[in-house]
């Protein structure tokens, strides 16, 4: 048997079998409440049967097949722009982002000449896990070739959860890959568990919808909030704790001034003012009645631009003079829309750029997140695309913790495009008000449409480590900002300038748990 082993904060691919970080050892560590992970690539291994000996009790091993797929191009970078790291590869290339439950039968995905195949395998530390540093072993048949590993447990233990993220989650998946139909039983059960791969990321916040508005009279609604209430309902029992609420308004063109409502009402007309007026304290009621109101956020009008700005600022005056119980947020750029908000959600390129006149915002009572999308898409910048390296990914959310920014968006948990397949095209064509665009690769999605569940992905795993590194930094800098700091320096200076040295930056996450468990 070939094999070895690779760090989980760099990606792996079918068609390499040696990386910075490989080893003929398991060297793992991690807090408790959190794990200690690894990727194992093999070669000539058709099926795994994991066996550890050694373990010690409050651990629980995950094991999932690498499973690859389609980059099919580096969409959105020039030949004559190429950096290091951008791309971290030349497409076209098949990469491991995709990891499938390792099912009864042990079976891998073999592929290429080399019939390589792969495991990721994260070690759930428990809670009351005891710490200390355990020598096991690792076969994956009975009397085969047994792998040597060492675990350390820290006396850390993952701090609750105080960042807010929220990535955009469709149902339709449910329907279109996995053919169930909602009402369902299988449609429920199965919504319970992409539901809960998002809350293993800490995911806390979740977009909703659902308000039926009827013009009973000329200039007279009637609101039915009834799928709005089952949805925060169904997304509360799942874990999720905060919501944000449907946009009030959107636009026809990126070009042109006018915000409509629902269907084509001018925000600023007579009818938009008495729509408003109606709706908003009617939906009021309802978060008062079922006490979300303190965890809501209304988005008002996704991404406005200078074309726009004037408008969307006098909008959210509007609404701040019916409803101010409810607190407005976008997604956004720089531009001339101080003041309008109460959540700023800037791209982290933006709030790289403006990062003086941003902060302001926050000096005037405003809540300051960031959010990528398809964008940034220039040198330096960290976002989660296949074509990036994986800390990429992972850095994210140590953004948060240097710059003290409170929550995270993104766009797209889920949400394929249509005719898009996955697992084999990953840089599909988008379609937004008047623009149509082809996205870079993985911008649509951290989970895949496995068979009967939802699968995860590497970078979902990224995110996941990088929230809670977040959360632990957050920690020690309650107690030795100095500490914190220099720890974040190490590998984070800004969202353009981060460290991709894998063995540097794992040192550096070992000098965080060894702090925090002092």
């Amino acid at each position: 048997m070939r094999y070895t082993v690779v760090s989980s904060a760099e990606f792996t691919y079918p068609d390499r079998f040696e990386y910075p970080s490989s080893s003929k050892s398991i060297g793992i560590f991690g807090a408790r409440g959190g794990y200690a992970s690894f990727q194992l690539l093999l070669r000539g291994v058709s099926h795994a049967h994991p066996v550890f000996e050694g373990l010690p009790e409050g651990v629980v091993p995950e094991i999932y097949a690498l499973r690859s797929v389609m980059v099919e191009r580096n969409h959105g970078i020039d030949e004559k722009s190429y950096a290091p790291h951008y791309p971290e590869r030349v497409a076209p290339y098949r990469i491991y982002d995709c990891l499938r439950p390792l099912g009864a039968d042990g079976a891998l995905d073999e592929e290429g000449d080399e019939k390589q195949s792969g495991l990721y395998i994260a070690l759930k530390l428990e809670r009351d896990a005891e710490p200390g540093v355990y020598p096991f072993t690792l076969s994956l048949a009975d009397g085969g070739e047994k792998i040597s590993g060492s675990l350390e447990i820290f006396a850390a233990t993952l701090p609750e959860e105080t960042l807010t993220i929220i990535l955009g989650y469709s149902r339709a998946p449910l329907e279109q890959f996995h053919g169930l139909k909602p009402g369902t039983a299988e449609y429920e059960a199965l919504d319970k568990k992409y539901l809960a791969a998002l809350r293993r990321m800490h995911q806390n916040m979740m977009y909703v919808g659902g308000v039926k508005a009827t013009e009973v009279a000329p200039r007279k609604w009637e609101f039915d909030f009834t799928e709005l209430v089952k949805m925060i309902g169904d997304f509360e029992a799942a874990g999720m704790k905060y919501f944000w609420l449907p946009s009030v308004g959107w636009r026809k063109s990126w070009s042109q001034s006018t915000i409509l409502l629902h269907g084509t009402i001018p925000s600023m007309s007579y009818e938009g003012y008495c729509y408003l007026s109606q709706y908003l304290p009617a939906l009021r009621d309802v978060l008062d009645e079922h006490g979300w109101t303190d965890r809501c956020v209304m988005g008002v009008a996704d991404e406005p631009n200078a074309e726009n700005a004037t408008e969307f600022r006098a909008l959210c005056g509007l609404i701040h003079r019916i409803v101010p119980e409810i607190r407005l947020g976008d997604a956004m750029s720089w531009g001339n829309l101080h003041g309008a908000l109460d959540v700023w959600v800037p791209l982290n390129a933006e709030y790289d750029r403006h990062r003086d006149e941003i902060e302001t915002l926050r000096e005037n009572g405003g809540e300051i997140w960031h959010y990528v999308c398809c964008g940034p898409r220039e040198p330096g910048y960290i976002n989660r695309f296949m074509d990036y390296p994986l800390l990429s990914t992972r850095y994210l959310h140590w953004g948060n913790y240097r710059y003290h920014l409170t929550g995270f968006l993104h766009w797209a948990a889920n949400r394929y495009q249509p005719g898009q397949n996955p697992f084999e095209q990953n840089c599909p064509e988008h379609h937004n008000t008047d623009a149509v665009c082809f996205l870079p690769a993985g911008d649509t999605h951290v989970l895949y449409p496995g068979e009967g569940e939802p699968w995860l992905s590497m970078r979902l795993e990224a995110e996941r480590e990088g929230a809670e590194e977040c959360e632990m930094l957050t920690a020690l800098a309650a107690r030795d900002p100095k500490k914190a700091d220099e720890i974040c320096d190490r590998v984070f200076r800004s969202f353009k300038d981060v460290e991709y040295d894998v063995a540097a930056f794992e040192e550096a996450r070992r000098t965080l748990l060894t702090a925090l468990s002092e």
